[in-house]
């Protein structure tokens, strides 16, 4: 096993985060989950071996029950507050979009008043907090888009959600089909 704490002074500047880490069976990999009051931050690690998990957190919690397939949704409070006002307009957007639908980010665009489809997708990739602010629940309208995390670990957690409950969305095909543009 592996000892595992990371922080990123960088962005956390000396203030003391908790760090909790588990491992997401589903997506093949462990979340490291940073948070005071608030979740600050989650990431995906890719690594080879194990690491020790540590779930103290609430939020390290909902997320095992979340990969378990027990939890649709989420109840900790996220610290979006270092981003841009367009990109908290967006992430509040996207928490809107219910556990196993997915939308374009056209559609999300409109949604916050604009055309800028791409503007929405860079909003989307500065995401802290992905699952719980669920950006990979936002596609193309030609196939599955981007994500931050990797396309593998996108089509998991939508493969995930719809063995929860049936989406209008063929991952194996790329093919978003009936959603709306």
């Amino acid at each position: 096993m592996i000892e595992h704490v990371w922080i990123c002074p960088e962005v956390y500047a000396g203030e003391y985060m908790a760090v909790d880490v588990i491992f997401a069976k589903p997506l093949g990999c462990y979340i490291e989950i940073v948070q005071d009051e608030q979740l600050k931050s989650i990431r995906f690690v890719r690594i080879n071996g194990e690491l020790n998990e540590r779930k103290t957190l609430p939020a390290s919690l909902e997320l095992a029950d979340y990969f378990d397939g027990k939890m649709t949704g989420f109840s900790c409070e996220c610290d979006i507050s270092g981003l841009s006002q367009f990109t908290r307009k967006v992430l509040g957007e996207t928490q809107k979009i219910g556990f196993g639908e997915i939308i374009t980010y056209s559609e999300l665009a409109r949604n916050i008043g604009t055309k800028a489809y791409r503007a929405v997708g860079r909003a989307l990739s500065c995401n802290p907090v992905p699952v719980v602010i669920p950006c990979h629940r936002v596609v193309a309208r030609d196939g599955i888009g981007g994500y931050s995390e990797g396309l593998d670990i996108k089509e998991k957690l939508l493969e995930l959600e719809k063995s929860t409950r049936s989406i209008t969305f063929n991952i194996s095909q790329r093919n978003v089909g009936a959603v709306p543009r």
